[in-house]
């Protein structure tokens, strides 16, 4: 994998999308969301899988530090952090499905990107009712409308519209790749 100078500036203004949409976290899970999760995809298939890998893991870091308020960050302190994993496992889920689609072909992609969504939500999901929930049940109390929020229906729709974003953002790429050659 060779790092120029146009991924470096590139991953930074992906990285800069990231941030932003943790303060808006706080606001609204239904924007930041779907965007982040484009981003993630969008670093994967622009500037190589390791980097949506990488970005899969740093997101759920970056928002305990910017978005101190949310349900995310309130679940981690709960739990000692177990959710992180849960999370980055999740995002990468995502990356892979999507990222092995579009190698493929248009279907796939459109089919990876799918099936994505909803794997990461199942993976999620299935890890906050059979690990996160009764490990920390005593901790979690009131947290736990919290943990259903985090990892519920959220996630499928975070992925589901991340989708929607995802799709004619890489079409518009490749367009303005077969432009400029």
């Amino acid at each position: 994998m060779k790092i120029t100078t146009k991924k470096v500036a590139d991953a930074g203004l992906l990285l800069a999308i990231i941030l932003i949409m943790q303060t808006v976290k706080n606001i609204s899970a239904f924007i930041s969301g779907p965007v982040i999760n484009a981003v993630l995809v969008i670093a994967a298939l622009e500037l190589g899988i390791w980097w949506g890998i990488g970005f899969s893991i740093l997101a759920p870091l970056t928002s305990i530090l910017i978005a101190p308020a949310s349900p995310m960050t309130m679940i981690t302190q709960a739990t000692y952090g177990v959710n992180l994993p849960v999370i980055m496992i999740g995002n990468i889920i995502f990356v892979l499905f999507a990222y092995y689609g579009k190698k493929k072909g248009e279907k796939e992609f459109v089919l990876g990107l799918i099936l994505g969504a909803v794997v990461k939500w199942l993976f999620m999901w299935g890890c906050a009712d059979l690990i996160i929930k009764p490990l920390f049940e005593q901790n979690l109390g009131k947290l736990v409308a919290a943990v259903n929020k985090v990892f519920s229906t959220l996630q499928l729709y975070s992925g589901l519209l991340g989708a929607v974003i995802i799709y004619p953002v890489s079409r518009a790429i490749s367009a303005m790749r077969r432009k400029n050659e």
